[in-house]
């Protein structure tokens, strides 16, 4: 059975995505996203 995940990624690309296929024949895609953004704990670090 076939399965279909959604994935919603939000950034800027740092390079070219590239696509690669397992030896079973799935496309696999490897890229790099950048974001801005601040995260702070509760302990302040």
């Amino acid at each position: 059975m076939a399965s279909f995940n959604k994935v919603i990624l939000l950034g800027n690309l740092t390079r070219d995505p590239e696509v690669r296929y397992t030896p079973k024949g799935s496309a696999v895609c490897d890229l790099g996203i950048a974001v801005n953004r601040v995260y702070t704990t509760d302990s302040g670090e």
